[in-house]
């Protein structure tokens, strides 16, 4: 390999390795932050605190990020992003729609409770903040929604006269019982297997469900 060539790959080379630096950097950052975050809550954490304990720099943490509140949002992105992931997973599997469509709907519940849950002092924040960030995945939500059960109605296992208005519907009940659910409203005796089965029989009914199926 001529020198010429040897340098290109190598200045490639480093460029990979510094991107991965910063992506690394950057997500190292996302985590210290939302740990103390969650602990403390976020009027009690400066940029400061969120420099010594991911052993970086000031100057590095505004390289990233210009204030905690930013922080805060990427936190937040990032765990939409994965239940957003998750639900993408779940869309695309080989299960018939009406399992489909119930598992999506608990994938997509019990993960958002999940991460509340874990953010601890960061309830009321997540609950204001994931609504201004989460509008491309309430979009993407909805296309899944409306893709799913289309694919119910292709191969015979629902009646829905509209898909894309039951998608519609669907994703703002979820909406509106987001909170309860979270807050264990909905489901006051902790009985996941009855709320799970309630929300299966309201669903599959008004999609028009042709068949019977045990869902799992």
């Amino acid at each position: 390999m001529c020198n010429f060539a040897k340098e290109s790959v190598k200045g490639r080379n480093s460029t990979i390795i510094y991107y991965m630096s910063n992506i690394e950097t950057r997500e190292l950052l996302i985590k210290v932050a939302r740990k103390l975050f969650s602990k403390e809550g976020i009027g009690n954490i400066t940029m400061n605190d969120i420099a010594k304990a991911a052993n970086k720099s000031r100057r590095t943490v505004y390289t990233y990020f210009q204030s905690k509140e930013e922080l805060l949002e990427a936190s937040i992105e990032m765990e939409v992003k994965k239940v957003s992931d998750a639900m993408t997973k779940v869309a695309v599997s080989d299960l018939p729609a009406d399992k489909k469509i119930i598992k999506l709907v608990f994938t997509r519940l019990q993960m958002t409770r999940n991460i509340v849950r874990r953010n601890g002092c960061l309830h009321n924040d997540y609950i204001i903040i994931v609504e201004h960030i989460r509008k491309g995945f309430d979009t993407k939500e909805i296309a899944l929604f409306r893709h799913i059960i289309s694919e119910g109605n292709q191969k015979g296992i629902f009646n829905s006269e509209s898909p894309d208005l039951a998608a519609r519907f669907l994703h703002f009940c979820l909406k509106g019982i987001e909170l309860p659910f979270i807050n264990g409203i909905i489901n006051r005796n902790n009985d996941d297997k009855l709320v799970h089965q309630f929300t299966e029989r309201v669903i599959l009914n008004a999609l028009g469900h042709k068949k019977t199926t045990e869902i799992q």
